[in-house]
Protein backbone atom coordinates (compact mmCIF):
# COMPACT_ATOMS: atom_id res chain seq x y z
CA UNK A 1 0.00 0.00 0.00
CA UNK A 2 2.50 2.57 -1.18
CA UNK A 3 1.62 5.97 -2.49
CA UNK A 4 2.40 7.11 -6.02
CA UNK A 5 6.00 7.90 -6.90
CA UNK A 6 7.10 11.39 -5.94
CA UNK A 7 9.13 13.33 -8.46
CA UNK A 8 10.62 16.80 -8.31
CA UNK A 9 13.38 18.39 -10.34
CA UNK A 10 16.61 16.51 -9.60
CA UNK A 11 14.93 14.18 -7.14
CA UNK A 12 14.67 10.43 -7.60
CA UNK A 13 11.24 8.88 -8.06
CA UNK A 14 10.41 6.46 -5.28
CA UNK A 15 7.59 4.55 -3.64
CA UNK A 16 6.89 6.08 -0.23
CA UNK A 17 5.67 3.57 2.37
CA UNK A 18 2.23 4.20 3.81
CA UNK A 19 2.32 6.02 7.13
CA UNK A 20 5.37 8.09 6.24
CA UNK A 21 4.59 11.82 6.37
CA UNK A 22 6.65 14.07 4.10
CA UNK A 23 7.73 17.26 5.87
CA UNK A 24 9.88 20.25 4.96
CA UNK A 25 13.46 19.13 5.08
CA UNK A 26 15.59 22.24 5.03
CA UNK A 27 18.12 23.41 2.51
CA UNK A 28 20.46 20.40 2.51
CA UNK A 29 17.80 17.70 2.18
CA UNK A 30 16.26 16.32 -0.99
CA UNK A 31 13.36 14.97 1.11
CA UNK A 32 12.40 14.26 4.72
CA UNK A 33 9.75 11.93 6.12
CA UNK A 34 8.44 11.71 9.67
CA UNK A 35 7.53 8.28 11.10
CA UNK A 36 5.47 8.03 14.27
CA UNK A 37 5.11 4.84 16.28
CA UNK A 38 3.21 3.73 19.36
CA UNK A 39 3.18 6.11 22.33
CA UNK A 40 4.28 8.94 20.04
CA UNK A 41 7.84 7.70 19.49
CA UNK A 42 9.39 9.12 16.35
CA UNK A 43 11.95 8.47 13.69
CA UNK A 44 12.79 10.31 10.49
CA UNK A 45 14.05 9.45 7.04
CA UNK A 46 16.35 12.07 5.55
CA UNK A 47 17.47 12.01 1.92
CA UNK A 48 20.34 14.24 0.89
CA UNK A 49 22.66 14.43 -2.11
CA UNK A 50 26.24 15.66 -2.39
CA UNK A 51 28.62 16.16 -5.27
CA UNK A 52 31.11 13.36 -5.83
CA UNK A 53 31.33 10.97 -2.88
CA UNK A 54 30.00 13.56 -0.42
CA UNK A 55 33.14 13.37 1.71
CA UNK A 56 33.33 9.59 1.68
CA UNK A 57 32.01 6.77 3.81
CA UNK A 58 34.01 7.37 7.01
CA UNK A 59 33.27 11.10 7.37
CA UNK A 60 29.53 10.58 6.94
CA UNK A 61 29.32 7.52 9.20
CA UNK A 62 31.36 9.27 11.90
CA UNK A 63 29.03 12.30 11.74
CA UNK A 64 26.07 9.96 12.25
CA UNK A 65 27.92 8.17 15.08
CA UNK A 66 28.54 11.47 16.88
CA UNK A 67 24.83 12.34 16.55
CA UNK A 68 23.94 9.27 18.65
CA UNK A 69 26.73 9.55 21.19
CA UNK A 70 29.15 7.03 19.67
CA UNK A 71 32.86 7.60 19.25
CA UNK A 72 34.40 7.91 15.82
CA UNK A 73 35.87 4.86 14.11
CA UNK A 74 38.66 4.38 11.61
CA UNK A 75 37.85 4.03 7.95
CA UNK A 76 39.00 0.38 8.12
CA UNK A 77 36.61 -0.42 11.00
CA UNK A 78 33.71 1.33 9.27
CA UNK A 79 34.42 -0.54 6.02
CA UNK A 80 34.37 -3.87 7.90
CA UNK A 81 30.94 -3.12 9.38
CA UNK A 82 29.40 -1.71 6.20
CA UNK A 83 27.49 -4.04 3.90
CA UNK A 84 26.91 -3.83 0.17
CA UNK A 85 23.29 -3.69 -0.97
CA UNK A 86 21.91 -4.35 -4.44
CA UNK A 87 19.75 -1.50 -5.75
CA UNK A 88 17.91 -0.81 -8.99
CA UNK A 89 20.44 1.95 -9.70
CA UNK A 90 23.51 -0.15 -8.90
CA UNK A 91 25.12 -0.91 -5.55
CA UNK A 92 24.87 0.99 -2.29
CA UNK A 93 26.65 0.78 1.05
CA UNK A 94 24.63 0.23 4.22
CA UNK A 95 25.59 0.91 7.83
CA UNK A 96 23.61 0.22 11.00
CA UNK A 97 24.41 1.53 14.48
CA UNK A 98 22.70 2.00 17.83
CA UNK A 99 23.56 4.64 20.41
CA UNK A 100 21.83 7.13 22.69
CA UNK A 101 19.98 10.32 21.80
CA UNK A 102 21.87 13.02 23.73
CA UNK A 103 18.66 15.04 24.21
CA UNK A 104 16.39 12.25 25.47
CA UNK A 105 18.84 9.56 26.70
CA UNK A 106 16.71 7.06 24.73
CA UNK A 107 18.17 4.21 22.68
CA UNK A 108 18.56 5.55 19.15
CA UNK A 109 19.34 3.62 15.98
CA UNK A 110 20.61 4.86 12.64
CA UNK A 111 20.44 2.89 9.40
CA UNK A 112 22.16 4.68 6.53
CA UNK A 113 22.49 3.77 2.87
CA UNK A 114 24.84 5.62 0.52
CA UNK A 115 24.02 5.36 -3.17
CA UNK A 116 26.58 6.64 -5.70
CA UNK A 117 25.11 8.01 -8.91
CA UNK A 118 26.77 9.84 -11.80
CA UNK A 119 28.73 12.71 -10.27
CA UNK A 120 26.94 12.62 -6.92
CA UNK A 121 26.00 10.45 -3.96
CA UNK A 122 22.57 10.11 -2.37
CA UNK A 123 22.48 9.58 1.39
CA UNK A 124 19.44 7.90 2.93
CA UNK A 125 19.26 7.92 6.73
CA UNK A 126 16.61 6.33 8.94
CA UNK A 127 17.16 7.56 12.49
CA UNK A 128 15.17 7.68 15.70
CA UNK A 129 13.81 5.64 18.58
CA UNK A 130 15.51 2.25 18.30
CA UNK A 131 12.42 0.00 18.32
CA UNK A 132 10.63 2.14 15.72
CA UNK A 133 13.71 2.10 13.48
CA UNK A 134 13.83 -1.70 13.84
CA UNK A 135 10.14 -1.92 12.88
CA UNK A 136 10.65 0.39 9.85
CA UNK A 137 13.99 -0.95 8.59
CA UNK A 138 12.54 -3.27 5.95
CA UNK A 139 10.21 -0.53 4.62
CA UNK A 140 13.18 1.87 4.56
CA UNK A 141 15.29 -0.59 2.56
CA UNK A 142 12.44 -1.11 0.07
CA UNK A 143 12.04 2.69 -0.21
CA UNK A 144 15.73 3.08 -1.12
CA UNK A 145 15.52 0.13 -3.55
CA UNK A 146 12.49 1.74 -5.25
CA UNK A 147 14.42 4.91 -6.19
CA UNK A 148 14.75 5.62 -9.91
CA UNK A 149 17.45 8.16 -10.73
Amino acid sequence: SSTAPISREGQPKWQVPSGWQEISGGQFLVAKFLLTGDAGVQAAVNVSASAGDGGGLASNVNRWRRQIGLSEQSEADISKQATSVELSGGKGTQVDMTGTDPKTAQATRVVGIMVPQTGQTFFYKLAGEARLVTAQKEAFEKFVQSAKY
